[in-house]
């Protein structure tokens, strides 16, 4: 007997009611939620829109719009994630840099750089970034940052335990772990 709920493995996600929220939500919580989202669908229709983000008034949604854009993977989004990088606020450009590189606009650089940074959410923020890519070339940059004891807040683990989860991820073993099977 019907339940008279929808099939769930049969529903397709309301694209286009996505699209509407990220220019018509008043709220930037919501807008960088969406921008997430459309990310995750992989929808070429949400390419527009999502570069359309990139000059939102609020960071969050910036950067979401930005990753979205590398997570959907179509390199015509390149040359609109490009100016991020020279944007004043260091997550964004954490966020332009992972996107582009992903785009297979190489910005590995920038995430190296700024490992060094004295802002410790600026550093989690790369390592997070490194790990995601998943490329050998942030290992040495990431040992540099072993015994890092800093926190964002005090219930987060330390950016020495993010840098060895992120070290593992890439197959390197700091140690203090057994070896990988």
């Amino acid at each position: 007997m019907p339940s008279g709920k929808p099939d769930e493995s049969q529903t397709e996600p309301d694209i286009e009611g996505a699209i509407r929220l990220l220019h018509e939500s008043t709220d930037s919580q919501i807008r960088q939620f969406v921008a997430y989202l459309l990310g995750q669908t992989g929808d070429a229709r949400a390419i527009e829109p999502l570069i359309d983000a990139l000059g939102d008034d609020h960071v969050g949604v910036r950067g979401a719009a930005a990753n979205a854009l590398g997570t959907i993977g179509d390199p015509g989004a390149i040359p609109y994630l490009r100016p991020l990088l020279k944007e004043s606020h260091p997550q964004l450009v954490i966020w332009a840099a992972f996107a582009l590189t992903r785009l297979g606009d190489d910005q590995f650089d920038v995430l190296a750089h700024a490992l060094a940074s004295g802002e410790v959410e600026v550093r989690r923020s790369a390592v997070l970034a490194l790990r995601q890519l998943g490329d050998a070339r942030a290992i040495g940059p990431l040992l540099a940052l072993l015994g890092d004891d800093s926190r964002r807040f005090a219930a987060d683990s330390t950016v020495d335990e993010a840098v060895n989860q992120a070290l593992v991820s890439l197959g390197y073993n700091v140690g203090r772990l057994p070896p990988r099977a």
